[in-house]
């Protein structure tokens, strides 16, 4: 049943236990729908995107922790079994594939075709050029290769958990930290990049210094991005300062063209036909 035009629930700012990085950006990229999103908790339209996202992660994060020994066919394969999960649970939610997302005037019937092989591709190509890296994950415990790291951070009294997507070392053993991305955007800022940065520094006692974005579209990663000017006081101050603009309820809206992605688009107060109806 399509959702669009019910009334949602708590419209106004929410507490909550603790922060993420995914929190923080989200709010910093658009307001609005991070309101609607996480707080008034708008019923999201499924996209093929997500389901290629999340089984290119969990592929690639088994594929290092068995350090690199199983071939690439093998990682597929973890690919498709978590791709399968994640599109019978979407399809739970929204079984009328005609109103999930697609690009452009794709049908969310071929999106789906294509991204399952493009993600399949993409797992492929993370491996080729993981292979032929300068770089490989430090052991962040014995055993243990450094991905998908948890930590939890205590930023002037906001909490901050989140997990890293790969600590890399060169043979010289500095590190750098980096983040995965299957889509066709690069972030905007290296926010993410820094906040781990932190992060690693807290675990390890070591910062490091650069940080980039493996862009799986292009099976290589971006040119190192330096985090050495960004400080514990500068993400702390991010937290604090998101932490206490989502308690009061203040969310800005920001239209642009993550707008075309965005999963909450039809209840949003600028670009849904509904998103009168859900304004606080």
């Amino acid at each position: 049943m399509d959702n669009a035009g019910k009334p949602l629930a708590n419209l106004g700012g929410t507490t909550t236990a603790h922060r993420s990085v995914s929190q923080l950006t989200s709010f910093a990229n658009c307001g609005e729908a991070y309101r609607l999103e996480r707080v008034a908790k708008a019923p999201q339209t499924p996209a093929a995107w997500f389901a290629q996202g999340t089984a290119v992660h969990e592929a690639v994060e088994r594929w290092e922790r068995t350090y690199r020994e199983h071939s690439p066919e093998q990682a597929q394969t973890w690919f498709y079994e978590v791709w399968e999960r994640e599109i019978e649970a979407a399809l739970a939610v929204e079984p009328d594939l005609s109103k999930w997302q697609a690009p452009g005037r794709t049908k969310p019937e071929t999106d789906l075709k294509s991204r399952m092989v493009r993600g399949a591709d993409q797992v492929a190509g993370y491996i080729d050029y993981a292979r032929t890296d300068r770089l490989r994950p430090i052991e962040y415990e014995p055993g243990e290769p450094s991905t998908e790291v948890p930590f939890a951070l205590d930023l002037d009294g906001v909490r901050v958990i989140g997990s890293i997507d790969l600590i890399l070392a060169d043979r010289h053993g500095r590190l750098l930290v980096r983040d995965i991305k299957t889509g066709s955007r690069l972030p905007s800022s290296p926010i993410q990049l820094a906040v781990y940065a932190v992060a690693v520094e807290d675990l390890l006692g070591e910062k490091p210094m650069w940080g980039d974005y493996y862009m799986a579209k292009n099976n290589a990663p971006t040119d190192p991005i330096p985090l050495r000017s960004f400080t514990r006081a500068d993400v702390a101050r991010w937290f604090v300062q998101m932490d206490r603009s989502e308690k009061a309820g203040t969310y800005l809206p920001n239209p642009g063209d993550h707008c075309k992605t965005c999963g909450v688009r039809r209840y949003c107060s600028v670009m849904g036909s509904d998103g009168a109806l859900f304004s606080p």
